[in-house]
């Protein structure tokens, strides 16, 4: 059984995330000294990321899916909240998270914004996920790394 386990940003969904008009995939440095590669959001008014674990092995116990993530110092269109959901099995999270707040001492930091949690039992399925907010202000400054799902701490 997997302790954690992450859908990098090349993995997930991310609406227009193939034009460079509204993305750009950036190499960011690993503390081992490798680079992965994370996907920065240069221009949106649209947001939607999604994505799925599937058929993770996790102990039993509770876990949290997380964004892993950082807001870059110049970005905007964040003072709105954003949604979110969370599926797995017979349970859904879902809600709305305000990331400028979340960033709002941390600019160019990564952090795990915390999407929802579960109990993981011995029949799990898929996990599902989505961050969304649809209309609104232009937004720019993400940069995603990727999803993680873990052990709750």
């Amino acid at each position: 059984m997997a302790d954690s386990q992450m859908v990098n940003a090349r993995g997930l969904n991310i609406t227009r995330s193939d034009d460079r008009r509204y993305w750009r995939w950036v190499k960011e440095p690993e503390n081992s000294g490798d680079y992965f590669e994370a996907a920065e959001l240069l221009n949106v008014c649209w947001l939607q990321v999604s994505g799925k674990f599937e058929n993770p092995k996790l102990s039993q116990g509770t876990h949290e899916v997380v964004l892993v993530a950082k807001m870059k110092t110049r970005a905007y269109g964040w003072d709105a909240p954003v949604n979110f959901k969370l599926t797995h099995a017979d349970t859904t999270n879902h809600g709305t998270i305000n990331l400028e707040d979340m960033f709002k001492d941390s600019k160019d930091q990564w952090k795990d914004i915390k999407l929802g949690e579960f109990n993981a039992s011995t029949n799990q399925g898929n996990i599902e996920f989505w961050l969304y907010k649809f209309g609104g202000k232009w937004k720019s400054g993400l940069v995603i790394k990727g999803v993680a799902v873990r052990p709750k701490s």
